[in-house]
């Protein structure tokens, strides 16, 4: 029988930082508890007690009324306590059976009874594919999915999800949430960590907002309204409206051109025959399904990957921003490190081949004031970050070095609204500075807001170009034919 966990008087300090303060959370059998606050709001920290990988200062985890000790995630799995965590944790090259054979214990694997744990569990999670593909030719809803199975497998019926639908597409996020009501109508306990209004809406009975590790609201979804949620999440003080600026663009040539590009690596779906130019102060949003060949795109865009046949021209400097973050840091480094990379050549950062490291701390502390990079220590490892923390420093220093072409991939992935209102801003200064912007937007509202001009990309090829306004008229019409009326993202 599935039973109830709950946080109770928690508190979590990190420095000088309060990630949790007194934080009370109960989760139910057979209900999907939404989690939601700003990043950083101490969300990530809670999951993290939770599942076994952090331990509070003060305050207890308790299971149906007995007050547990979790040391590690392992010891959480046995109380039947399963993590999903944002960035994924199965090793790609293994299939999915080879996965949950390396969590035993056991130095002797009854395979068959493991199998059959396997199939049970993939059934229950809608998971219709073969046990035994390596987890790198899944796609990533699958993966997600495989997550969840894998949890199961093990015998959990508590699962903490963390962002799961941060890399979804619309199909992909309507799917997992089916799944997880699913689950939750047969006992499972859910925790959906998230910050969309949309998400909550869609899926969750009972939520729970964080502000600064505080709990500010608690209730049922069914009892409250977007502003209040958002008001509890982000405070009284609105959010200004961002209009598409009159900025002056010229009629030269390209900053960024790409004529009759193809590229393509083993595990990108390939660009065909692309052209495409943005001009200085433009801003060129990419929208498509997942897997049109977007990354492709952006990665041959930027640099990282030359192209196979055609042209490529980039002023420089280039600001690139990854659709994966975690390849923009240097993880298992102080986030100080990560925070001046592209600048450390500077006579700032060194002098005579010596690093300055002062400079480089005092330079870290000014990125993550004006990015608003919680925590704001320059010595906590950068994996630490939360997702949302992690995306703000890598959009902040890019665009910080002032580029002439900037390649924005999911720039407002992960962040809750303010954080991407701040994001989208600074996206909007960046081209109203003369920085010519290629941006393959997180949704719909991102493309609509920003650009100058949309193109659609399909099947590796670019296939039609809108204006803006042809481009509102579109967004418009997905809106309207959207249940609940909401925007989607790309």
């Amino acid at each position: 029988m599935t039973q109830a966990l709950s946080l109770n008087c928690v508190s979590r300090q990190f420095g000088t930082v309060q990630a949790l303060h007194e934080v009370d959370l109960r989760i139910e059998p057979g209900q999907v508890h939404a989690v939601l606050g700003e990043n950083g709001a101490g969300k990530s920290t809670a999951v993290r007690i939770l599942a076994g990988l952090d331990r509070p200062d003060s305050g207890v985890v308790e299971l149906n009324g007995t007050p547990l000790r979790l040391r590690s995630r392992e010891e959480a799995t046995r109380h039947g306590i399963g993590l999903i965590p944002q960035s994924g944790s199965l090793l790609a090259e293994l299939s999915l059976e080879e996965n949950l054979a390396l969590t035993q214990p056991q130095v002797v694997l009854r395979r068959r009874r493991l199998r059959r744990a396997l199939a049970s569990a993939a059934a229950a999670a809608s998971l219709d594919i073969d046990l035994a593909t390596p987890i790198r030719q899944l796609g990533r809803a699958q993966q997600q999915l495989g997550e969840v199975a894998l949890a199961l497998a093990q015998g959990a019926r508590i699962l903490l999800l963390d962002e799961p639908t941060s890399v979804l597409d619309p199909g992909e996020i309507r799917g997992l949430h089916a799944r997880l009501r699913e689950l939750a109508a047969t006992g499972v306990a859910i925790v959906l960590i998230t910050h969309r209004l949309t998400e909550l809406r869609a899926v969750a009975d009972v939520a729970t907002v964080l502000s600064h590790g505080q709990v500010t609201w608690h209730g049922r979804v069914q009892d409250t309204d977007d502003t209040a949620l958002a008001t509890a999440m982000i405070g009284d003080d609105p959010l200004d409206t961002l209009e598409r600026s009159a900025r002056v663009k010229t009629g030269g040539p390209g900053a960024l051109i790409l004529d009759g590009v193809c590229a393509a690596t083993d595990d990108l779906a390939p660009v065909r025959d692309i052209n495409l130019q943005v001009r200085p102060a433009e801003i060129v949003a990419v929208v498509g399904t997942v897997g049109s060949g977007q990354r492709a795109l952006a990665d041959v865009a930027a640099g990282v990957i030359p192209p196979s046949s055609g042209r490529r021209h980039a002023d420089n400097p280039i600001a690139y921003v990854p659709e994966d973050r975690a390849t923009a840091l240097l993880s298992d480094l102080p986030i100080k490190w990560s925070a001046v990379l592209p600048q450390l050549r500077r006579r700032r950062f060194s002098r005579f081949g010596i690093l300055r490291r002062g400079e480089v701390a005092a330079a870290a502390r000014e990125l993550f004031a004006q990015a608003d990079v919680r925590p704001p220590d320059p010595e906590l490892p950068a994996a630490a970050l939360s997702g949302g923390n992690a995306q703000k420093l890598v959009v902040g220093r890019e665009l910080a070095s002032q580029p002439r072409v900037a390649v924005l991939h999911a720039p407002t992935q992960g962040l809750d609204l303010r954080a991407s209102h701040a994001v989208r801003r600074q996206i909007r200064d960046a081209a109203t500075s003369g920085t010519a912007v290629l941006l393959i937007p997180t949704d719909h509202d991102e493309a609509q807001e920003l650009a100058d001009r949309v193109l659609l990309i399909r099947g590796g090829r670019v296939v039609k170009e809108y204006t803006a306004a042809e481009y509102d008229q579109i967004v418009h019409q997905l809106v309207d034919t959207t249940p609940g009326g909401a925007s989607t993202p790309c």
